[in-house]
């Protein structure tokens, strides 16, 4: 997904089947939610089910993108799925924190501990 404030790139997760990394670029606000949420939905809709959201390069994110992300992880919980943030810049997460959402966010400082996580994750589920 392109917009002149956000892009999105998508990856396969090797070794996670249904797992896809999200790499956000630039800013998530108002004006690029939709956007994010629409790509993420047409990826649920392809098999996609486990996601790792790499903001490294996210530079801003306000109340309504927190709100749609809030809303993406909540949706994919409820299909089995989950949804894991990784390198999330310290003017980020004040933003997330400040509105509360690092509870309930999963939030991990690198890409191995998100696997790790996620990994660990699909084992107990599938010992269910």
């Amino acid at each position: 997904m392109n917009d002149e404030k956000l892009s999105l790139e998508v990856d396969v997760l090797e070794g996670i089947p249904q797992g896809r990394l999200l790499k956000f670029v630039g800013d998530l606000d108002y004006t690029t939610t939709t956007k994010m949420s629409d790509a993420i939905t047409k990826l649920q809709e392809e098999g996609a089910l486990y996601f790792i959201a790499d903001f490294s390069r996210l530079r801003y994110i306000n109340s309504t993108g927190l709100g749609a992300l809030l809303f993406v992880n909540t949706t994919l919980k409820q299909r089995g799925g989950s949804l894991k943030i990784i390198s999330m810049s310290e003017s980020v997460f004040e933003i997330v924190e400040i509105i509360g959402a690092h509870v309930i966010l999963d939030i991990y400082s690198n890409l191995e501990d998100a696997v790790a996580a996620l990994q660990k994750d699909l084992r107990s589920s599938h010992a269910k």
